[in-house]
């Protein structure tokens, strides 16, 4: 029986359940899951930029709206 077809057979009810569980397995940090070493040393620098006045955080409205003006 493929996951799929199991997931189907479940009520809605179930099946949140079975959301719930997953989500808790996968965000519970796994030595052999968790992140390479090179994506924390990205993220301290980005925090670096942005807290020396390097950088600057974007609001997410002028975030979209500078993609969809890139788009036309």
């Amino acid at each position: 029986m493929s996951l799929e077809t199991l997931i189907g057979g479940l009520s809605r009810d179930e099946q949140i359940v079975a959301m719930e569980l997953l989500w808790k397995r996968l965000t519970t940090e796994d030595p052999a899951t968790a992140p390479p070493e090179w994506h924390r040393s990205v993220v301290a620098e980005r925090v670096a930029a942005i807290e020396s006045g390097e950088d600057a955080l974007s609001d997410w409205a002028d975030v979209k709206k500078r993609l969809a003006d890139r788009l036309r």
